[in-house]
């Protein structure tokens, strides 16, 4: 049976940390060992972590240097000791996989399809036994890179719960539609919802929109936005995982205008709930998922396409009603939290017959992506370990 470790650089809100909760969760299910290991403290998931009985470990960025909790993080590897440790997140977690002994299955993964993330991760092809992305096309990219022509690329899309019975869109109320995500005005361009929302207000037709999450955009969306008797506008701001449920059950129409994704895994919570895309055609993940049959694909530079769709769905109950349930079809067979599990599992090898071999120490370099290495060079780090240390007695004075 494999042991499995599944390293992030944090525990952010968003898609990278509910995959975690999906994934975890599901092998606990299995009585499959896992841990989950985090460079920084914030955890604002946890209770969901908790609820799914996934064992959590967090350290403090703001009180540890970054080699002091790597080396934290590898002794509570070694404890652990698993067969494949995952990295999952940013560079922080990809260090890890430079400094695991021999006979442990060393997998990256990339989430997004963002160029910065390719070329962060190809830094790390020499310390990787593979490479896992969440669409075709990041496959077809991460494919084409000369630093991954030696190890297998996997696509293993990702796997959301899914709810248990159908839903009946109401014909006889305004439109609900939902935003969840981050407002965030890169990738997510929540800046475009006034715009939206204007050509929205001119149709003339009843809405309700939710918008739930948080970020810098937050104050701009709640200025621009302001409902009108018949087409408002709501703001539930952050909402726990436990809660994404009972949202989804609200609303008809799931809203995305980003201009990259990997595999938006708010997009299959929505559709696995009934809820009917409206999202930008993008070339990562959506193709997979979103067709003329499950809901609407928008081209990234027509703004007025989404209010467009979301009008003609108005105007269409019968076809709202049956993209609905094509939607939950497709993401039912496809991309549930079982499957995706069963996809992960498949690509890990047997366990080694003999145990990896730990080391008692390790001897912490330079990250490979530093801009400036002699900043991690040994007397730096006992100025910046000082540094740290005046920090917390000024903020604790």
């Amino acid at each position: 049976m494999p042991r499995i470790a599944l390293v992030t650089g944090g525990l952010v809100m968003g898609g990278s940390t509910t995959f975690l909760i999906n994934f975890a969760g599901e092998l606990v299910r299995r009585g499959i060992p896992v841990e989950v290991m985090s460079f920084e403290l914030e955890n604002p998931m946890a209770t969901d972590f908790q609820r799914q009985n996934v064992p959590v470990l967090c350290l403090d960025q703001r009180r540890m240097i970054f080699e002091d909790r790597l080396k934290i993080v590898l002794q509570n590897l070694a404890r652990f000791r698993p067969t494949v440790v995952v990295s999952t997140l940013s560079s922080v977690s990809f260090e890890v996989l430079r400094y695991l002994p021999p006979g442990i299955f060393r997998i990256g993964m990339g989430q997004s399809d963002d160029p910065n993330v390719y070329k962060m991760m190809r830094h790390y092809a020499p310390h990787m036994d593979a490479l896992v992305v969440v669409s075709p096309e990041m496959k077809r990219r991460a494919g084409a890179i000369p630093e991954f022509s030696n190890i297998p690329v996997h696509c293993l899309p990702y796997g959301v719960p899914i709810p248990a019975g159908g839903r009946e869109p109401k014909t006889g109320r305004p439109l609900q539609m939902l935003y969840l995500g981050r407002l965030y005005r890169e990738q997510k361009r929540v800046h475009l919802f006034p715009q939206i929302h204007e050509q929205l207000k001119v149709s003339g037709i009843p809405f309700h929109w939710t918008i739930a999450g948080d970020g810098p955009e937050k104050t701009a969306l709640e200025s621009a936005l302001q409902s009108a008797p018949s087409q408002t506008i709501s703001f539930a701001g952050k909402v726990s995982y436990a809660q994404v449920p009972d949202l989804l059950r609200a609303h008809d129409i799931f809203l995305l205008a980003s201009d990259y994704e990997g595999l938006p895994l708010s997009l299959l919570e929505a559709m696995g709930a009934g809820l009917v895309p409206v999202v930008s055609d993008l070339p990562s993940g959506i193709p997979e998922v979103v067709d003329a049959t499950t809901g609407f694909l928008v081209q990234v530079n027509d703004v007025a396409g989404y209010a467009k769709a979301i009008i003609h769905l108005h105007q269409h109950r019968d076809e709202l009603a049956a993209k609905s349930v094509a939607a939950r079809a497709r993401v039912k067979t496809e991309f549930s939290v079982e499957a995706m599990t069963d996809r992960w599992l498949a690509a890990f090898p047997d366990p080694p017959v003999s145990p990896p071999v730990w080391p008692q120490r390790w001897k912490i370099s330079a990250p490979l992506t530093a801009a400036h290495p002699v900043y991690f060079s040994p007397p730096l780090r006992a100025a910046r370990r000082l540094m740290m240390k005046l920090r917390k007695h000024r903020t604790e004075a």
